[in-house]
């Protein structure tokens, strides 16, 4: 009685003095948790901005019963490292390509590596897609594998830069030797395009193009720009050929162990986090165009040419819904986007 009166004096003074009750008495009286934050890009990135939004989001909504740290530039391993890492509990928090999950952990996810399934016309709808219920099915295929869903912040449209020569229509791939990230449904499409395409580690990449191992790669314009890929390669083609997706995932057993209210606010937090990350980088597109035009040469896909291109990989589609185990779910992506097929 009398420690229950001392809680009710405690809080009583917590509104005289604050103007308002605490969010709860959970939260209160919880310990302080942790979340380690890694990732992989540097300081400045749309990416890495995120991650900071969502700390700034959950230790205030939290009141200070979390601290997050953030760990950008690979600080703590690579990708694939911080994702293992994730998954058997010894970093916390990490993102990571949509591409890599499809092939490492839920190839339900590899829907969204098929070429031109976004577009910038479809970008909106995109968004409404990985936000709403459809995707829970994939959150619940990624708790059994020890990941929780908070939310899916974006890598971007991805575009060709190479040493050879500009890239117009599908013809100029031909014997084009491009690094690609080692998806199946990534490798496909730039078969059916015309290039040679080859698997290879991130770390070798600038290297590799330096040396003339290969002639090219492909990826959103902030990663061209941040990794200084313009010092060794001439040609930017504007070919937006995938649309990627960032997962921010975190270890599931640390999720389930916080309080209901700091589920909520971790929760909350990721989805703010997420849309704040797509409106930067969405913003910062014309500014790393606008550099990347002063270091290379910059060439934007005439429509007509555009269509040459969706059209020699759309095969892709059927292709996909033929074999995929989820049908009914992969129709229902297919529908959210506007895709025909």
């Amino acid at each position: 009685m009398k420690k229950m009166l001392m809680l009710t004096v405690g809080l009583l003074l917590a509104f005289l003095i604050n103007g308002e009750f605490p969010a709860s008495v959970s939260s209160v009286e919880a310990k302080e948790f942790t979340i380690r934050f890694g990732g992989t890009q540097p300081e400045g990135h749309p990416l890495t901005k995120g991650q900071y939004k969502f700390k700034e989001l959950v230790e205030k909504n939290s009141r200070g019963s979390i601290k997050v740290g953030v760990f950008p530039a690979s600080q703590l391993g690579g990708n694939v490292a911080m994702n293992e890492a994730v998954q058997q509990g010894t970093l916390t928090m990490t993102y990571s390509s949509l591409t890599y999950v499809g092939s490492n952990f839920e190839p339900n996810y590899n829907i969204f590596n098929l070429p031109f399934i976004i577009t910038r016309e479809t970008l909106e709808k995109a968004y409404e897609t990985v936000d709403g219920s459809l995707m829970q099915e994939l959150s619940s295929s990624m708790e059994k594998k020890g990941f929780k869903v908070i939310g899916y912040a974006q890598i971007g449209f991805r575009n060709i830069t190479n040493s050879k020569r500009p890239i117009e229509k599908p013809a100029d791939l031909t014997g084009i030797k491009i690094r690609l990230q080692p998806n199946e449904y990534h490798m496909t499409a730039f078969r059916l395009l015309g290039a040679n395409p080859t698997a290879m580690d991130w770390a070798e990449v600038f290297s590799a193009l330096q040396q003339r191992v290969i002639d090219g790669q492909e990826n959103p314009l902030d990663i061209i720009y941040a990794n200084k890929f313009f010092e060794v390669q001439k040609y930017l083609s504007l070919t937006g050929h995938f649309f990627d997706f960032a997962g921010f995932w975190m270890n599931k057993k640390y999720f389930d162990q916080l309080p209901s209210d700091l589920q909520k606010v971790v929760l909350e937090a990721g989805l703010e986090a997420v849309k704040f990350q797509r409106q930067v980088s969405n913003e910062a597109y014309n500014d790393y165009l606008q550099k990347l035009r002063g270091a290379m040469q910059v060439n934007e896909i005439k429509p007509q040419n555009l269509k040459e291109f969706q059209e020699k990989v759309s095969s892709m589609y059927k292709d996909y819904l033929s074999k995929t185990a989820n049908k009914e779910f992969t129709q229902k992506v297919f529908e959210s986007l506007g895709v025909k097929y």
